[in-house]
């Protein structure tokens, strides 16, 4: 998801890009609990019939999958910060707790559609500035990927000291 708004005098925008995962710690929490009360109670039943290796194995199968959804859940928390200004524009790259902050120039910036290293993905965005380069929005979609260029070069133009580079 891309938002795109304008400080309350107008001097800046901010773009913020978002994935597109729509559940909460709490709704993770209701999946897994869900899951484990499926799976351990038939295995509860079936070990009290006298089939435990099939308890242990829903023990084994649950640890597994609480891990995979615990660990996809912390990765899928991702966010972009991006606030363009007359001078300088700021990149604040977020995923679960760890912050990453870059600052590039406003006059020589440019936005680029890169082609992918694997031809089935989609183009990489990269904001360039100088010699600094930084890939954005590598968690979007295709789509959201085409809105966060267009919203770039709008914002940037304004005070880009390269015409017609875009």
């Amino acid at each position: 998801m891309v938002v795109t708004g304008q400080s309350s005098d107008g001097s800046q925008v901010q773009i913020m890009a978002r994935g597109n995962f729509s559940l909460d710690a709490g709704g993770l929490v209701s999946l897994l609990l869900a899951l484990s009360v499926v799976t351990l109670g038939l295995a509860g039943l079936l070990a009290w019939q006298g089939y435990w290796p099939v308890l242990l194995m829903a023990v084994i199968q649950m640890v597994l999958v609480i891990w995979i959804l615990v660990r996809a859940w912390k990765q899928s928390w991702v966010a972009e910060w991006i606030v363009v200004g007359p001078e300088r524009i700021e990149v604040t790259h977020r995923r679960h707790k760890v912050h990453r902050h870059n600052v590039l120039q406003t006059a020589w910036a440019i936005v680029e559609l890169r082609k992918p290293r694997v031809a089935w993905y989609g183009p990489c965005v990269v904001l360039r500035s100088r010699s600094q380069a930084l890939e954005l929005g590598r968690f979007l979609t295709q789509e959201e990927r085409s809105q966060l260029v267009r919203d770039l070069r709008s914002a940037i133009v304004k005070h880009s000291a390269i015409n017609g580079a875009f």
